[in-house]
């Protein structure tokens, strides 16, 4: 399997976090890549370091302002789901990069929760969103919110 690099930006081009995946599917308009349980997430805002204990698998779109993370138990079976609100994904060479726009969706026992509004908030002025950027944000963590509860792919996969 080829292993790759995902990096999160945050609006001003510092480096969030990123962590090492594995090639699992591409696309025109997406890649897949695989999380094994046992790795680590450097997170660079927080200064620390996460282990993952569970598998994932991660869907980096070129054409959708999101990302979507499927976390499976040890039985293989989907415990939840995270989405985060983003410009579209690069893919250059082996690394998959993205510019983190606050806002979170998860999807965990049956319920859509959207989290980090805060966060949103405080950012549109720290890094001065544009207007445009910050529809795009509203209108497209309601789109993954109505996505999800529609199983549209790629959340009809592992609901």
């Amino acid at each position: 399997m080829t292993n790759y690099t995902m990096k999160a930006y945050k609006h001003d081009n510092k480096l969030h976090y990123e962590q090492p995946l594995l090639f699992y599917k591409r696309e025109d308009n997406y890649i897949a890549l695989k999380g094994k349980a046992g790795r680590t997430l450097t997170h660079y805002t927080r200064n620390t370091t996460f282990l993952f204990d569970k598998n994932t698998i991660e869907y980096f779109f070129t054409d959708r302002w999101y990302t979507s993370a499927f976390v499976f138990n040890k039985q293989g079976i989907c415990d939840y789901i995270y989405c985060n609100i983003c410009f579209p994904a690069k893919i250059e060479d082996n690394v998959v990069s993205f510019i983190d726009l606050d806002i979170d969706v998860i999807y965990d026992k049956g319920k859509v929760i959207v989290v980090d509004q805060d966060e949103f908030e405080a950012h549109q002025i720290k890094y001065n969103y544009s207007k445009e950027t910050i529809k795009k944000v509203i209108k497209t963590t309601k789109e993954v919110q109505q996505a999800i509860k529609n199983k549209s792919f790629p959340f009809n996969l592992y609901i």
